[in-house]
């Protein structure tokens, strides 16, 4: 029964807003969602609201920015996985008709000056960058990648971003692996740019039963065909503590999951947002969501795959094409939001099928198809 569809999306742009300002993005995201979509707040039966940091103002502000109808306001917190898993709890009320229209939102914009990382680490987690930096140095060891192959994505990812107007790093010019390779130090081998910034934003998704689809509306249909949401299964790689994406099955059987659910295969996927928080992420997820054999990745990478074109020359998707993590930015709350934003944009293109790719902290994964009607 893969009756939900996507009416509308929303976004405002990424970036350091300030403290205290959730409301109001949250408030602005939802309005461009709703005009995208053709309707009003009073044509929503409940509102999804995802925030992934406690400092975050509570989502039922927004809904009272955007009228006093009495709708439902339901609350997501789920790490970085927030945006999608958000999505998700409103694609299941619509699917076990308790709506037939639902304003999903992800915001986060901290109230007081306390970086992430320090919230993550006050959880018991390593700081992710040093957790990542890890995994980066493994790989190096065992498959021979190198920081050249870690930069390539980069640039690509910053390349992309500069087309979208809501990412938070702009470059004004072509990047290049130099300049990636040239940036500042954080933890070896990952450089500043290499390294996603946290900041504030928001963006939004209307949801709608078939039959909810808005009258008159010009969009081609988007179909959320599939949502697929897991956590740890016990396996010898498993870390009970401090798990930043659990482990590498966690990705793999999801994605398959969402996929199966879908109707479609990877073969069929032309585009892909993923949960690149850390360059050497999106690497790993190229092999784990079933687009390229480990051992064959790197040459890919070095051939252009996974970027501009890539459909054409290769058969492969492209992946993070607003910027993703690394240069669209990620707030926690509204990045999954930001996916759905992004991929909705392609598939009313030339595109047919997209996937959206996140984990949480845990850990958690949600895994999401789209399909053009």
């Amino acid at each position: 029964m893969n009756d939900v569809l996507i009416a509308g999306v929303g976004m405002v742009p990424f970036g350091n807003h300030g403290p205290g300002v959730g409301v109001r993005l949250g408030r602005d995201a939802a309005l461009a969602a709703l005009e995208d979509a053709g309707l009003s707040y009073r044509d929503i039966d409940a509102v999804v609201v995802g925030t992934a940091h406690p400092l975050s103002p509570r989502g039922i502000f927004i809904a009272k920015e955007l009228g006093l109808t009495g709708v439902p306001v339901q609350h997501v917190t789920n790490a970085s996985a927030t945006g999608l898993a958000a999505v998700h709890a409103a694609r299941q009320a619509i699917r076990c008709g308790d709506a037939r229209r639902v304003l999903v939102i992800g915001m986060d914009s901290p109230q007081k000056a306390v970086p992430v990382e320090e919230l993550i680490v006050a959880e018991g987690n390593f700081p992710p960058v040093v957790s990542f930096a890890l995994w980066a140095k493994r790989r190096m060891h065992e498959r021979g990648t190198t920081r050249e192959h870690l930069a390539m994505i980069t640039a690509k990812n910053w390349n992309y971003a500069r087309g979208n107007p809501f990412a938070a790093r702009r470059a004004p010019e072509e990047v290049g692996i130099e300049r990636v390779l040239g940036s500042r130090m954080i933890a070896d081998p990952f450089t500043s740019m290499m390294c996603t910034p946290w900041g504030e934003g928001a963006a939004a998704a209307v949801l709608c039963s078939e039959e909810a689809w808005p009258a008159g509306s010009a969009h081609p249909r988007v179909r959320l065909a599939g949502s697929a949401f897991g956590s740890d299964a016990y396996s010898r790689e498993l870390i009970l503590e401090g798990a930043i994406v659990g482990p590498p099955e966690l990705s793999r059987v999801t994605t398959a999951a969402a996929l199966a659910q879908a109707g479609r295969s990877v073969r069929d996927v032309d585009v892909v947002q993923v949960h690149d928080a850390f360059a050497v992420e999106e690497l790993m997820y190229y092999e784990l969501l079933g687009f390229s054999e480990p051992g064959a990745t790197e040459a890919l990478v070095e051939q252009g795959a996974f970027g501009p074109g890539s459909r054409e020359r290769f058969g492969l998707p492209e992946f993070s094409t607003d910027g993703g993590l690394l240069a669209r930015g990620h707030p926690g709350g509204p990045t999954g939001l930001a996916q759905i934003w992004e991929t909705v944009r392609r598939l009313r293109g030339s595109d047919r099928v997209g996937v959206c790719h996140l984990l949480g902290a845990g850990s958690v994964c949600v895994v999401q198809v789209l399909v053009r009607d």
